[in-house]
């Protein structure tokens, strides 16, 4: 299927400050249009990385029935200290207009895609008309750095925010072969195993193979004078945590080959689950991270927990951090682009 449509949404009023985190978590329910459509916005702007942001945007909504919404942001008409020109202006957004109808109309489109062009600042635009007009999530590029950070401003704004799904982009990330191993870090906890029928719906579209890691956590014991005492239970404790890991990914793994999907599982540890996840994805040659944005020791008043933070600066592959107001189905019928959305928010 293919559409294609431009819309054109120029906020050039001031806006107000922006929200707290719990006052935007508590309307977030009150700003969803009721009828809206859910989709995937993709952060398009003028750099090298707009064609992988596009691919990418456009497999993963194929995979979890969403339409795709290419958005660009440019500056508002007085937004700076020196007023802009307005015949400059006009010919500039007219020409990201045609730039956005492109990434639209594209030939291998198999979504139903449109393009919309806001003014103003970029996280909070792209986060309020997703807010507005059914984002069920947000896909942006993150920028090359040498020290592995490479969040840049708007990405970093957007997971603060924590008000939608991301899907973070690194640089040299072109998807020509498709998605052949996507990796899940399981840590037992439940908002860890919500994205598991994300992950199956998009490993099931793209014929690729799941790969379920837990990593066991560094134990910290303090005890003075009871060196002996103290290394043996925490010997304990770590074979403890080791055999529930293994018997969790057991268990995942029998649900996800049931549904028709292939799995491995590894298991690591103790150590960092955030630099061992990292090392992980690059020795299994990962195309693609799924995890939630909260797990085991995640605070729900905290916009994502520590792994995912880490992860969203450091992956060395497109990483999708799923929120919990998220919820996925995951049934019988055939993998296709035209499916239904599995999609429905809680809240």
């Amino acid at each position: 299927m293919i559409a294609s449509q431009s819309r054109d949404y120029v906020e050039t009023g001031p806006r107000a400050a922006p929200a707290s985190f719990h006052t935007r978590a508590s309307s977030r329910a009150n700003l969803r249009a009721e009828n809206s459509v859910p989709r995937l916005i993709a952060c398009i702007d003028d750099g090298e990385m707009a064609r992988s942001i596009s691919s990418h945007a456009l497999a993963i909504a194929c995979s979890l029935g969403l339409e795709v919404t290419f958005a660009r942001v440019i500056d508002a008409p007085g937004q700076f200290a020196s007023p802009a020109d307005p015949i400059e202006w006009q010919l500039r957004r007219r020409a990201q207009q045609d730039s956005l109808r492109h990434f639209a109309g594209r030939k291998e489109t198999q979504v139903v895609a449109n393009s919309v062009l806001l003014a103003g600042a970029p996280a909070q635009e792209l986060s309020d008309w997703a807010l507005e007009h059914g984002g069920t999530m947000l896909a942006t590029g993150r920028r090359r750095s040498e020290d592995g950070k490479g969040l840049g401003s708007t990405a970093m704004s957007l997971l603060e925010r924590g008000e939608h799904s991301l899907l973070l982009i690194p640089p040299g990330s072109e998807r020509d072969a498709g998605y052949r191993r996507i990796l899940v870090p399981v840590d037992g906890s439940d908002r860890g195993d919500a994205v598991l029928p994300v992950a199956r719906r998009i490993a099931r579209t793209h014929g690729a193979d799941l790969i379920f890691v837990h990593v066991v956590p560094q134990l910290e014991l303090n005890g003075k004078g009871q060196g002996g005492q103290i290394h043996h239970l925490s010997s304990e404790l770590h074979k403890h945590r080791e055999r529930c890991g293994i018997e969790h990914l057991e268990t995942l793994r029998r649900r996800s080959q049931e549904d028709g999907v292939g799995v491995r599982t590894i298991i690591r540890g103790p150590g960092d689950p955030r630099s061992i996840l990292r090392d992980v994805a690059v020795s299994e040659q990962i195309d693609l991270i799924v995890m939630a944005s909260h797990g085991v020791t995640g605070l729900s008043d905290v916009a994502c927990g520590s792994v995912a933070e880490y992860l969203a600066g450091h992956s060395p592959t497109p990483l999708l951090i799923v929120r919990p107001n998220l919820r996925c189905s995951f049934g019988p019928e055939v993998a296709d682009c035209r499916n239904q959305s599995a999609f429905r928010f809680d809240g």
